[in-house]
């Protein structure tokens, strides 16, 4: 049985500009780019992963595939990070308090609070939800 990857890289449908790392067990999510709400279930996985230094370096190089071949004319990148499996959708959304916690745990060694931030906004949480939960 195959076990279901913890990120996915995804490519916004709408402004076709922007890839970013999604969690498995979400509904929808937001473009971080054009803010369009995007139905996770009918998406296009280009690549999925249970780490998450994996899926960021995947993450980029389909944002560079994307802005090196006009990706907002229409044309979907091509090659060995497309991954047409869809995810399914069964987890409950986890707080932004418990997915900071969990990438703290998750790191091999100390995080710097910009590196771990960048990571948190990777997992949808925005940058005053993170300010606010590292201040208390």
């Amino acid at each position: 049985m195959m076990s279901i990857p913890k990120y996915a890289v995804i490519a916004c449908p709408e402004c076709r500009a922007h890839a970013q790392i999604i969690e498995h067990g979400k509904a929808t999510t937001k473009c971080q780019n054009c803010g369009f709400a995007i139905k996770i279930k009918k998406l296009r996985i280009f690549h999925t992963s249970d780490i998450l230094d994996e899926a960021i370096s995947a993450r980029t190089q389909l944002q560079a595939k994307m802005h090196g071949q006009g990706f907002g004319s229409g044309n979907m990148p091509e090659g060995d990070l497309v991954d047409d499996r869809r995810i399914s959708v069964t987890e409950p959304k986890r707080s932004a308090q418990k997915i900071i916690l969990d990438l703290m745990r998750s790191a091999d060694s100390a995080l710097e609070i910009e590196v771990l931030k960048m990571h948190a906004m990777h997992n949808d949480v925005d940058a005053k939800s993170f300010d606010k939960i590292l201040d208390s």
